[in-house]
């Protein structure tokens, strides 16, 4: 069941259909990204579909996304983990970044309750600064 709402959440998400995802998360979304303080305009904490809202519009108005590719999906209780590599463009300087990534889903009642984003927060860093 976890994995079909991975794929539904990222169907919506390529979409940019809000309303879907607000299905599939639980209200209190909790989005962790992690890196130094500061680093990136979207790193950090944000807690609720609102804060979820902002957190994508920030990444969208920053990055254009080339390819996202999974490379292993791994589901083990209430989680699923995602594991792959993806190449974007900071669309300000229009500097390529090329990184892996690992992204962690907590399902509570069949939606997704956290989302956890571990990436080379540096290489993002550095092809954004100008």
């Amino acid at each position: 069941m976890g994995k079909a709402i991975l794929e539904s959440y990222y169907a919506a998400l390529k979409a940019g259909d809000f309303t879907a995802l607000e299905r599939l998360l639980t209200p209190d979304i909790c989005v962790r990204y992690y890196g130094p303080p500061g680093l990136l305009p979207w790193g950090g904490v944000h807690r609720g579909f609102a804060a979820y809202q902002r957190f994508l519009t920030l990444v969208r108005e920053h990055l254009e996304i080339v390819e996202v590719v999974q490379e292993a999906v791994i589901a083990e209780g209430d989680w699923i983990v995602v594991l792959g590599r993806g190449a974007w463009r900071a669309r300000a300087t229009e500097r390529d970044i090329a990184a892996s990534m690992t992204n962690a889903f907590r399902i509570e009642g069949g939606r997704i309750a956290e989302y956890r984003v571990y990436t080379d927060t540096a290489a993002f860093a550095a092809a954004l600064k100008r």
